[in-house]
């Protein structure tokens, strides 16, 4: 959304950024000059003002269907799938439904009315370039990503890898986590000494590839699924060779054969350490890497296609109903979009207390609804009851009443 957010900037659509909690990445957006971290009430204000033509929003986001909820009538919603299932979308909440990947956009599909678009992730080409030349020693095979989410299977990479280094093969893995090896070995995770295991900040991330990619080895990619997979154009963009599973979004985010190469997901480790051993043996073109995904994955390209969607006036419905079709991927989706709802109806339940404590009785009322659908039982709770008889208390003020009555006579 940064990328985007600059690109639009530069075709002069001006564009601010919106955090109800924290983030390792928040810093950037501040740097913009045009972010806000502030609770659901106060944007409710501003969406009331009708100060926002649009508003786009990760699709599985906890509070998306309640900020949709919000700018009914004001603005524009847009939401994307990015890596989860969602089942909260359709023509009366929002003009437009992208995915970063079209394996994303077909497992979508069956749980909305809307014709999911596809829209790639891009890079930031400025950031992400090859190194000037290689360096020579023993190649690098890493892990760039989060090792205690179920989805990336990290156990895996330590298989295949401890596989590699037995060839002489250095491992470095990249954990915002800073998890330790013991925690996996239950997981089926093999014993491995690497050379480095830390967090590295994103802004170091460019030179963490460019050091894999000059000595040589591969970024390895184990996950079951991704909604698309930003490490394979990112590292490849910097001249590494990527290695990953052909699975649901990574087989997008690699151009086999000339970005990286995919491997059959059930593949035994024994053979993709070979197959992965070969390569790295061979010769590899850094700048010829580089250049393919710079082309294929540029914010020009993302720029243009949301720039037509910006402007829309009314949704594009799907043509047919979409099958539901079966995948391995899609027992982590569901799993997760079980999960999802918890949240959404917890992000909700929160919300319409704050919504209600700023005077929007009828926005709170919205949030308590999207809770209830999604999660009933957390009101049964000794928590969840106080908590909806203190948000139902004051919506009842004669304040927050009068609120809602001035804003109906308004529209």
């Amino acid at each position: 959304m940064l990328l985007l957010g600059r690109e639009m900037s530069r075709r002069g659509i001006d564009c601010e950024y919106w955090f109800c909690k924290g983030s390792n990445r928040l810093a950037e957006f501040v740097e913009t000059g045009r972010a806000t971290l502030g609770p659901l009430s106060r944007l409710a204000e501003r969406l009331d003002r009708g100060e926002f033509d649009v508003v786009h929003m990760t699709a599985s986001d906890p509070a998306a269907e309640l900020v949709a909820r919000m700018a009914r009538g004001t603005a524009r919603v847009v939401v994307t799938a990015r890596g989860a299932l969602s089942d909260n979308w359709s023509h009366t909440n929002c003009v437009a439904y992208t995915a970063i990947s079209r394996g994303m956009a077909e497992v979508n599909q069956p749980y909305t009315d809307l014709q999911i678009e596809v829209v790639r992730n891009a890079i930031d080409v400025d950031r992400f370039s090859p190194p000037s030349a290689e360096s020579g020693g023993p190649p690098i095979v890493a892990f760039v990503g989060r090792t205690t989410a179920p989805e990336k299977d990290f156990p895996r990479f330590t298989r295949i890898a401890r596989r590699l280094a037995a060839h002489g093969a250095r491992v470095w893995i990249a954990d915002p986590h800073e998890s330790k090896l013991e925690a996996f070995l239950e997981q089926g995770a093999e014993p491995l000494v690497p050379e480095r295991w830390e967090r590295v900040p994103f802004g170091e991330i460019p030179a963490f590839y460019r050091a894999v990619a000059s000595s040589g080895g591969v970024v390895l990619m184990t996950s079951r699924s991704e909604g698309f997979g930003n490490v394979a154009p990112e590292a490849a963009a910097c001249g590494a060779r990527v290695a990953a599973p052909d699975v649901l979004g990574l087989r997008e985010a690699i151009i086999d054969g000339v970005t990286g190469i995919l491997f059959a997901a059930d593949a035994p480790d024994d053979d993709v350490a070979a197959r992965l051993q070969e390569w790295i043996d061979g010769p590899h073109d850094m700048q010829r890497c580089s250049d393919a995904t710079r082309a294929a994955f540029s914010s020009e390209v993302l720029a243009d296609a949301y720039a037509e969607i910006y402007a829309r006036t009314q949704p594009r419905l799907a043509t047919a109903a979409a099958a539901r079709g079966e995948m391995p991927e899609l027992d982590t989706l569901r799993d997760h979009l079980r999960r999802q709802r918890g949240w959404r109806a917890s992000a909700s339940r929160d919300g319409a207390e704050d919504l209600a404590n700023a005077g929007f009785a009828d926005f709170s009322l919205g949030a308590l609804s999207i809770a209830f659908r999604n999660a009933p039982r957390q009101f049964l709770t000794r928590s969840g009851s106080r908590q909806l008889l203190a948000t139902l208390r004051r919506i009842t003020s004669r304040t927050t009443v009068r609120r809602m009555a001035s804003r109906m006579g308004r529209q």
